[in-house]
């Protein structure tokens, strides 16, 4: 009896606690519905606001009527198809010169139906691409109210999917000649041409170059790689420039005797920079590595100076020249200006996009200067805190 007593006490307790509960949970959720019955929703809906709305949407906006008057444009429209004056109350051609947004507002308001569709237009000599939506807002009688046209401009990821597949048919070609080149000498050795002393030899020299080559490709693809991931962790330390130019010079001093290059620096002595020293090493190597390659007589120079207040490592050579208008895609993957003569030196065509990411790893600057058969010069611009001309 006892224990009948004290389950129904504890019942009881329990009853309490969840009635206590359910009241601090309703007085909650009344307060939530004070506050959202609190706020003012006509300030949303305030032509002030309204306004501000369409200016900060970053897609243009165009709102016509049926007739083909312009009812509203927002600054990002105006600034897409460079109007100058006010459009509203204007007709749509009148304003727009493109055709082919032209014909897709008349589809769009015939059919009656969303359309998109991607155009090309010209802007300071560059083509812009966007992607275009015409939007009928139809009332319940199926009568047209109005017309809505966005703009998205697509131009960065045209660009980005131009260079993927340039890209991807890069490596393609890259890595289809000498895999070809193997292939070709090994299935002759292996037809017979193993047995011929003369030949067999310089049949497996070939390989092995065309294997040297295919193993610098992985090499390079791998280390940008790395680099664009950001895999690759620059330690910056004091440098003391002069002598990491030696030891550059030395690795590439009888590459440049053979050609009859060169090799000259003018480094003050105790020059020191803020630099990671292996892949300083590295920007270094591709940098006098490539001028080599590009002069025929002549010499290479590295030098070190200050040039408004920046320190400056110029890599300058009496080579062939870059033409201007190839100079901006310097540093591309697999952009090289004359591609059988840079195939023919054993170019990857990935030492100065290597170059390009390193340096801008660092925090520096890449610059470019050329001359048709004058020669060309490399800048590393670095920052003023970055060098010390006395290493203190």
């Amino acid at each position: 009896m006892e224990i009948f007593i004290f389950i129904i006490l504890v019942l009881i307790l329990v009853i309490f606690i969840l009635i206590g509960k359910i009241k601090t949970l309703s007085l909650k959720i009344q307060d939530l519905k004070a506050q959202k019955q609190s706020y003012d929703f006509s300030i949303v809906k305030s032509p002030q606001s309204f306004e501000t709305i369409l200016k900060s949407i970053t897609e243009g906006l165009l709102i016509i009527d049926p007739k083909g008057y312009i009812m509203l444009a927002n600054q990002s429209f105006k600034d897409i198809l460079k109007i100058d004056e006010p459009p509203e109350g204007r007709l749509v051609i009148e304003v727009i010169r493109n055709i082919d947004l032209i014909n897709l507002i008349s589809s769009s308001i015939s059919k009656k139906e969303d359309l998109a569709e991607e155009i090309t237009l010209k802007k300071a000599g560059k083509d812009i691409y966007l992607l275009a939506k015409a939007m009928p807002v139809v009332d319940s009688e199926g009568t047209i109210s109005f017309l809505i046209i966005l703009l998205h401009d697509i131009t960065r990821l045209k660009q980005l999917e131009n260079v993927r597949r340039d890209f991807v048919a890069n490596v393609s070609h890259e890595l289809k000649t000498p895999v070809t080149a193997i292939k070709g000498y090994a299935e002759t050795l292996l037809d017979g041409a193993i047995n011929d002393k003369e030949n067999s030899k310089k049949f497996i020299e070939i390989i092995k170059n065309q294997a040297d080559r295919l193993n610098a490709l992985v090499e390079d693809l791998l280390t940008l790689s790395r680099i664009e991931f950001g895999d690759i962790k620059i330690e910056k330390e004091n440098i003391v420039l002069d002598e990491l130019i030696s030891s550059v010079f030395q690795i590439l001093k009888d590459k440049a005797q053979k050609k009859g290059v060169l090799l000259q620096k003018e480094i003050p002595p105790e020059t020191a920079i803020y630099a990671d020293q292996y892949r300083m090493s590295q920007i270094m190597i591709n940098l006098v590595d490539n001028a080599i390659k590009f002069t025929e007589k002549g010499f290479v120079k590295v030098r070190f100076f200050k040039e408004n207040s920046k320190g400056v490592i110029s890599v300058e050579d009496t080579g062939i020249g870059i033409p201007k208008e190839h100079i901006h895609r310097i540093g591309e993957r697999f952009y090289r200006v004359d591609k059988a003569r840079s195939r023919q030196l054993g170019g990857t065509g990935l030492g100065l996009a290597i170059v390009k990411h390193l340096v801008l790893a660092h925090g520096w600057q890449l610059q470019i200067e050329s001359e048709v058969e004058k020669g060309t010069k490399v800048k590393i611009v670095i920052p003023e805190k970055e060098f010390d001309l006395t290493n203190k």
